[in-house]
């Protein structure tokens, strides 16, 4: 599938839960990143594009009976404080990270091939940053936290 098609897809709320794997998180936020897009901008659509992700999951969960298109039931996020399966701070995080270790031009195979520690599902760079006392918190899931550790990148001094 092709980077287009891939986050046509995720935006339309159309990718499956098999298909939204840690991979496909990081391949969306740089996607969104490495477009042309400010980091705010980029922020804000990750930010946004996973909620509405897990709200059209958590619809599907739900559907009526004998609904059988995606359409027949709501997919849009529900009225919550805390969103079911969103962290902010792993999602800024690793946001942030993204952009700055993306290259200008670079594709998506050659940014995994040098950042292999994105895709680990223990986190390990964003560990490199924050205890896990501190990225595991309930605070760190509502809003944003700072390190404990090590400094993040600034968003403003990223690459592209």
């Amino acid at each position: 599938m092709t980077d287009s098609e891939f986050l046509t897809k995720f935006e339309k709320r159309t990718i499956t839960r098999e298909e939204w794997t840690h991979e496909a998180h990081v391949r969306m936020a740089w996607l969104y990143v490495t477009r042309n897009e400010t980091y705010r901008t980029a922020r804000n659509k990750v930010r946004s594009g996973i909620k509405k992700l897990n709200a059209a999951f958590i619809a599907q969960e739900s559907r009526p009976c004998g609904a059988t298109r995606p359409d027949d039931a709501s997919t849009e996020p529900a009225a919550e404080s805390k969103p079911i399966g969103f962290h902010e701070t792993i999602t800024t995080a690793f946001i942030r990270v993204i952009a700055m270790r993306a290259e200008p031009g670079e594709k998506f195979a050659s940014f995994r091939k040098r950042n292999p520690d994105l895709f680990d599902r223990n986190l390990s760079a964003l560990l490199a940053h924050y205890s896990p006392a501190q990225l595991f918190s309930e605070e760190a899931k509502v809003k944003f936290v700072e390190p404990d550790l090590e400094p993040l990148p600034k968003p403003w001094l990223a690459h592209v």
